[in-house]
């Protein structure tokens, strides 16, 4: 977790709570769902530790003012900019489909073409972005507030977008939270196509097996 960002950054330590989210709704289907969630993902307000899953989708507009951001290479004092960080990502395998910096919000949105071939490899993508993140931006000092990401190309129920709040890597590097709560939040902001998120419950199956349980023991 402690490498440097520069080079290629072990994966095998495994980074992962938000307050509510903020309530807008959004159009998420049909041919527009994309571009929609591209607003999504440019716009969405502060989030802490707490956020209610599959929030990313749900702000209908576009925040602030968007420029392209082209890599640069790190130079012997790196400055912790977005053109560096577009720079670390591509030089530690990430392959940078667009990458935007919000300069109204201090804010980052990423488009990524994913080379992961099931969830497990999705999740190390994932990991790896975080780690850069945190090691190459905040740790170095950056004034980014928000990376927002979106998956382009994936696999057939990957995960379409992400999110992270610098304030999570501030704490994670200070050791207030550990990585496992930052990853749980990073969970918590996950977008997948309808009816493929692996980590939601099917509460018609619970309420019958609650019942079915309940009703253990009862008869004589």
């Amino acid at each position: 977790m402690g490498d440097d960002p520069g080079n290629t950054t072990d994966t095998s330590d495994d980074p992962s709570d938000m307050r509510e989210c903020l309530g807008r709704t959004g159009d998420t289907t049909g041919d527009a769902s994309r571009f929609t969630r591209r607003k999504a993902l440019t716009a969405v307000g502060t989030l802490s530790l707490g956020m209610t899953a599959g929030c990313l989708e749900s702000v209908p507009f576009i925040g602030g003012d968007r420029v392209p951001v082209e890599p640069e290479e790190p130079g012997d004092d790196p400055d912790a900019s977005p053109e560096e960080f577009h720079y670390i990502l591509k030089d530690n395998g990430i392959t940078v489909d667009e990458l935007y910096f919000d300069t109204d919000d201090n804010d980052l949105i990423l488009f990524y073409e994913s080379e992961a071939g099931d969830k497990a490899e999705s999740d190390e993508e994932i990991s790896l972005i975080y780690i850069l993140f945190r090691d190459g931006l905040v740790d170095r000092g950056s004034d980014v507030e928000h990376l927002y990401t979106e998956v382009v190309d994936g696999f057939d129920g990957q995960v379409e977008g992400w999110g992270v709040n610098a304030e999570w890597a501030e704490n994670d590097l200070s050791g207030e939270y550990d990585e496992l709560a930052v990853w749980n939040a990073i969970i918590n902001t996950k977008v997948y196509p309808e009816g493929e998120n692996p980590y939601s419950v099917d509460d018609d199956s619970v309420a019958e097996e609650i019942e079915e349980n309940s009703e253990v023991g009862t008869d004589g």
